[in-house]
């Protein structure tokens, strides 16, 4: 590389100094090149050619190094010497003479030459216009001559550099044969390189494929291990689900049975009666030898968990009769017609369909039609409130569906217009009649659905509300915990099915299948977790039932209070009151009682004034003579619900002995007791308190007829019977046996010892507590007696609250 570099060097400097002499030269070959053959022959055939011509050819002479004359004077010309024009001629004779000018070899030029041609060189008249003068073109050669000693002026020095080139350059050639000695060398050895190179790459490559078998089968053993664990844990519950499907196959066809019974024809029934049609059902079933389900769940069976709880959310009750008739309303194919008197199908359908631009109309609206018609066309939910037992005929077509395709769309006349039915339409109706009588027609064409709330479902109700009430937090965490719950269910459900999904779709071995070991450990992992989550979740809501079910006496005096007032519409149709107003009521009484960080204290503060808030609530809307009925009522329910009152004792104090024949059982001991009053006590005497009372009064007759001819029974001592303070009720039985006409007073007593004397005591209006629970659109009205005009009250206590009171005469009989 260092001859190299040199070599480079030195043509370098050469060239440079080459590079200054390059005009000179090019401008001799430029007139070189004027000079043309029939020039050189012209010269020539002169006998006496001018002396700078023959002092020229002298020059060229001199530097193709031909021989001279002798050196003399020249006596033509003084002090100049001899020409050698002889010479000259020869050398112009040449017929390669031009050419061998252009090819002149400049190395030759030597000191000598140059130093003999210094004296032509240096004279007056050796210049190219003189040349031009005398001889025309051939003048090109004086040009020539004097670029070739310029030319070895700078020359001189580069050849030097020229011969050390020579030089170096052989060192080159003789370095480069050795390379091309050393290079067949290297590429022999590369050869047997590669050779061995690519045995070795053949022996790496191939030690590579073991090592690449050993870590796939080590990967196949670590696959098929996590595959086999993985599975060990599914494979008892896969097989007990495999066979519990392969049961429920095979009484899938009883269960779809039951369940298509159950959504075609339960409706219109209480829950009791649904349990006796399904009873009935499972013994056809069993007659027929259809197979069914013993432990048929019909809300699991149709709905998920998660659809139920958003019902919930949107209002509907949490009993299990109103997630029945839930199911109904969505599943079944008629569109339903809800006995809903309380208003709560009305609110949880409202809610439901809210998302949906519910359309709600009723038939006495001048609008009902074309509210339904934009609900056919638009395929919005469309809500009918309120009917009576006719529908409008209008919706024959509509609620039997007799829609009539057209192109890719469906047609129903409705009256005598036709209009689209849009995909989304669905149709509620509703009404506030408890008992309607609807006629075949109607009930095959609508499902029918009895909505009226249960005393079980009005009790979780109530619950639901005290908890909200008393213990937000427990609620709230009860609800948070429910949606984990269904979220974690629905997880573990979503896992599996993948998991089943990979499973049946996988290709070749399962242990070369890498993503399904993953799912599998997610799988396996997730399960594990959702275990752990739901067993601690039941336990939490253990300990949440727990903490509810401590309130539940605040709801299920709630419930008993409500069906009483229910009830009392039986003595009087006008005794009316919505669950609503109830509601209203109950709220107050949660707001308004006393409070207590004893859970204990303060459930019995609640209950007590819940019950006499009502009690008052109540009675001021009853007649006088129906207000001690139903403070008895109120007290007997109560009884009955605590277990201090049993049943048959309940049945035995309002039937009394009316159903037995005085002729069947054993005869009256004396004539004085009155045949109803032996047929009472004989019914009475089926009660283990007063099992031996027949024996008694044929035995002791004498004391009991003084006792049953005083004035007031009820107050004087009761032969062969002691009666503590808390068998009030007891004394009543035997009093409403012998003397039915003391049952009042008796009755007030049992009042007093059950639920308070202050229940008994007259009930007088209080004009702030009633405006407290009034509102601007719940009017209230005064039945009023003869004697009796509370205007003036009304306007006192209008001045009280500085509140305007205006009073309007709507004239007699208004």
């Amino acid at each position: 590389q260092a001859i190299v570099d040199e070599i480079s060097k030195d043509k370098s400097i050469a060239s440079t100094k080459l590079a200054a002499a390059e005009p000179a030269l090019l401008e001799a070959e430029r007139a070189l090149s004027t000079i043309k053959a029939a020039d050189i022959a012209t010269v020539r055939k002169l006998g006496k050619p001018p002396h700078l011509i023959m002092r020229i050819m002298d020059c060229v002479l001199l530097l193709f190094q031909k021989p001279l004359v002798k050196v003399s004077a020249d006596a033509d010309k003084p002090g100049f010497i001899m020409t050698s024009w002889g010479d000259a001629l020869k050398l112009m004779g040449d017929t390669k003479f031009l050419n061998n000018l252009l090819t002149f070899p400049k190395d030759t030029i030597n000191d000598e030459v140059v130093e003999l041609l210094e004296p032509y060189l240096a004279a007056e008249d050796f210049n190219l216009e003189r040349a031009k003068a005398v001889s025309g073109n051939v003048a090109g050669l004086l040009s020539w001559c004097r670029a070739m000693s310029f030319f070895f002026s700078i020359n001189k020095e580069v050849l030097p550099l020229k011969a050390n080139l020579a030089v170096q350059e052989g060192r080159l050639a003789i370095a480069n044969t050795d390379l091309a000695e050393a290079q067949a060398q290297l590429d022999e050895k590369q050869r047997e390189l590669d050779l061995v190179q690519a045995k070795f790459d053949a022996a790496v490559s191939h030690k590579q494929m073991l090592m690449d078998d050993a870590e796939s089968t080590r990967r196949k053993m670590t696959n098929a291990t996590a595959l086999i664990e993985g599975l060990a844990g599914e494979k008892t519950r896969w097989t007990e689900a495999g066979l519990r499907f392969s049961d429920q196959i095979k009484r899938l066809v009883g269960d779809a049975l039951l369940c298509t019974g159950f959504l075609s024809y339960s409706g219109p029934f209480n829950q009791e009666f649904r349990d006796i049609l399904i009873k009935n059902w499972k013994t056809m079933c069993m007659r027929n030898k259809i197979p069914f389900s013993e432990d048929l769940d019909l809300i699991k069976m149709l709905v998920d968990n998660a659809t139920s709880g958003e019902w919930i959310l949107q209002g509907l009750p949490t009993d299990n009769l109103s997630i029945q008739n839930g199911i109904i309303v969505t599943k079944a194919t008629r569109f339903p017609l809800l006995i809903d008197p309380q208003g709560q199908a009305t609110i949880w359908i409202k809610k439901k369909e809210a998302d949906n631009e519910l359309c709600v109309s009723q038939l006495n609206n001048k609008y009902f039609r074309t509210h339904l018609e934009d609900a056919l066309s638009l395929g919005r939910p469309f809500l009918l409130e309120d009917v009576e037992e006719e529908l409008d005929p209008a919706l024959d077509n509509v609620l039997e569906k007799n829609f009539i395709k057209q192109g890719s769309t469906f047609k129903v006349k409705v009256g005598d217009k036709e209009c689209d039915v849009m995909k989304g339409f669905r149709m509620y109706i509703t009404t506030k009649l408890p008992n309607p009588v609807y006629t075949p027609e109607i009930s095959a064409r609508t499902s029918i659905i009895d909505f009226t709330v249960t005393q079980k479902g009005l009790e979780d109700q109530l619950l639901g509300r005290v908890i909200l009430t008393e213990k937000a937090e427990l609620e709230s965490e009860r609800n948070k915990l429910m949606e984990e719950v269904n979220a974690n269910k629905k997880r573990m459900q979503d896992l599996e099915d993948n998991l089943l999904k990979r499973l049946t779709e996988t290709q070749g071995s399962l242990v070369e299948d890498e993503d399904l070991i993953v799912v599998l450990q997610v799988t396996k992992k997730t399960a594990q977790d959702v275990s752990e989550k739901l067993s601690i979740a039941a336990e939490t809501e253990i300990k949440i039932n727990t903490a509810r079910e401590e309130y539940r006496p605040v709801a299920t005096r709630g419930s008993i209070l409500y069906f009483l007032i229910v009830s009392m519409s039986m003595v009087n149709n006008m005794y009316q009151t919505s669950l609503r107003q109830f509601l209203i009521e109950f709220d107050l009484s949660l707001a308004r009682s006393d409070k207590s960080p004893i859970t204990a204290k303060r459930i019995k503060f609640i209950i007590n004034y819940l019950t006499f808030a009502v009690f008052k609530y109540t009675v001021r809307g009853l007649y006088e003579e129906d207000r001690f009925l139903f403070t008895l009522l109120l007290a007997l329910n109560i009884d009955l619900n605590s277990g201090r009152l049993r049943m048959e004792e309940f049945q035995t104090f309002f039937k009394g002995g009316a159903a037995l024949d005085l002729n069947s059982v054993e005869p009256k001991p004396k004539k004085w007791i009155m045949d109803m009053t032996w047929l009472n006590l004989v019914q009475l005497s089926k009660l283990t308190r007063f099992s031996q009372i027949m024996g008694q009064v044929t035995r002791n007759d004498k004391a009991w007829k003084a006792w049953f001819d005083t004035d007031a029974p009820e107050e004087n001592d009761i032969p062969d019977y002691k009666f503590n303070a808390d068998e009030a009720f007891s004394k009543l039985l035997l009093i409403r046996s012998w003397c039915p006409d003391r049952i009042i007073p008796q009755a007030r007593h049992y009042v007093n010892s059950s639920i308070g004397k202050k229940f008994t005591e007259a009930v007088i209006l209080n004009y702030p507590l009633l405006y407290d629970e009034s509102n601007a659109r719940c009017p209230l009205i005064c039945f009023l007696s003869m004697g009796s005009d509370p205007t003036e009250s009304i306007k006192n206590f209008a001045k009280k609250k500085k509140t305007e009171c205006r009073d309007i005469s709507m004239g007699q009989g208004q």
